[in-house]
């Protein structure tokens, strides 16, 4: 029997994978009629697995003590949902972008660890609950597939000027940069375009729901049931976050408002938005920054040689360094990162937070002069040789590279909702209802580039 701790950490893990295995089941039993629910550019979205996602969500929100909104608005929600998720595939597949096993892997042993348990323990425990680890497999690749995506479309071109943070820093100066905020949200969409009578009667909705949580609503059941966002469906709920991370709006926000309060209603180029302070938490930063300088080579697929190709000259690349090849000659030679490849691959000194995050974990594992194995990020494969490390006292350098952080992601996740209104605005999308038996198929509407 498992102890109640196993049941405890089960029933955390059931919550967070709910929706994961919704957006993966495949086709119901064979009894049901199945038909097609939306049409995607050249795929199809089914009946069946639009049910799927209903089913699960139900169950989600129940767990959190919600009640779910009515089968009509979840069908409409989740096929909304189920609709991005394919047009986020599509465009990963366009892009050449796969997850391999071994990456996929690695993943998987990370999910695992974060439960207490390794890869084996992890998929039996699943199993034991009731839920395929297959299919968590599949979606845990389609979530990594989609990350890349966007690490590719948006992150590469997010830059952070000296100018935007000494105007952070200016702003913030007064609030200790360690606190963080857990908000829920909630919008009310204008699409692009919307008459003035659209525009007056989505704020008075918007005012509407800010009055019944002030007359003792719950925000996160109105977010459920009423919010165009995308964590609608998660009560709205946008996790900790420092001020800086908040869009900017927001943020002027925050700064007046105590735990529970709600916002006014907030403008946006997406609608109408309220925002509650759901908790603050906060502390000194340490002072103290280990900072690492390295060199790296990076070597990236192009027209005359395809991934393998670039792991494969990778390999010998290594073998040639362990051979007593100098590295800086090699980086000059062979390094793709245009940047560093003229200082023989030299970064300089970089505190945490420099680099994307399987950087600096190759990075953490290396002692001085050691030469990693080859590895991989969303820029390419890199083999890096740690030179040196130093730790000191950097209250400012800390400061300024918390505001770059929140910067960057701030930028990051205001880019995402542009690009992913953009490729919903350019994709074909037909959506049907249920099949006549007489008539066949009845689109409800359709919608194509312009």
């Amino acid at each position: 029997m498992q102890s109640a701790k196993s049941r405890t950490t089960m029933k955390y893990l059931m919550s967070a994978v709910a929706l994961t295995i919704a957006l993966s089941t495949p086709a119901r039993a064979a009894q049901l009629v199945d038909y097609v629910v939306a049409v995607v550019n050249e795929d199809v979205i089914l009946n069946s697995q639009l049910e799927e996602a209903v089913d699960s969500i139900k169950r989600q929100i129940r767990a959190s003590g919600n009640t779910p909104p009515t089968d009509t608005e979840l069908r409409e929600q989740m096929r909304e949902r189920l609709i991005m998720q394919e047009i986020q595939s599509q465009r990963a597949a366009q892009r050449g972008i796969r997850i391999g096993d071994e990456e996929l892997n690695q993943a998987l042993e990370g999910i695992a660890r974060q439960n207490g348990m390794n890869l084996r323990e992890f998929a039996r425990a699943l199993r034991s609950e009731g839920v395929d680890f297959l299919m968590v497999r599949e979606q845990v690749r389609n979530e990594l597939l989609t990350n890349s995506l966007r690490q590719r479309e948006i992150d590469a071109r997010v830059s952070v000027t000296d100018r935007e943070i000494d105007a952070f820093l200016a702003k913030t100066r007064k609030n200790d940069q360690a606190t963080e905020y857990r908000l829920e949200h909630i919008l009310i969409a204008v699409p692009d375009g919307s008459t003035d009578d659209v525009r007056v009667a989505a704020r008075a909705e918007a005012e509407q729901i800010r009055q019944a949580v002030i007359d003792g609503a719950s925000f996160s059941q109105m977010a459920i049931s009423r919010s165009d966002a995308t964590t609608a469906l998660d009560g709205g709920d946008l996790g900790w976050r420092t001020a800086g991370a908040l869009p900017t709006l927001f943020a002027d926000e925050v700064d007046d408002m105590s735990v529970g309060s709600v916002s006014p209603v907030i403008e946006t180029g997406s609608g109408y938005n309220l925002i509650r302070l759901a908790d603050q938490r906060g502390g000194q930063a340490a002072q103290l920054i280990t900072e690492t300088r390295a060199r790296h080579i990076l070597l990236q697929p192009n027209a005359i040689r395809d991934e393998y190709e670039t792991r494969e000259r990778a390999a010998e690349l290594l073998d040639e360094l362990k051979g007593g090849r100098d590295f800086a000659e090699a980086a000059r030679e062979y390094s793709d990162d245009s940047g560093s490849a003229n200082q023989g691959g030299d970064l300089g000194w970089q505190g945490p937070g420099s680099f994307v995050p399987e950087f600096e974990q190759r990075l953490a594992e290396l002692e001085a002069k050691e030469i990693s194995e080859p590895f991989e990020t969303q820029f390419g494969i890199h083999i890096v040789q740690l030179l040196e490390r130093r730790t000191r006292d950097s209250a400012e350098d800390i400061a300024r590279n918390q505001a770059r952080m929140a910067i960057r992601q701030r930028k990051i996740a205001e880019e995402y909702e542009d690009w992913l209104r953009r490729q919903r605005a350019e994709a074909y999308v037909e959506l049907r209802s249920a099949p006549d038996l007489n008539l066949g198929e009845r689109s409800e509407a359709s919608s194509q580039p312009s």
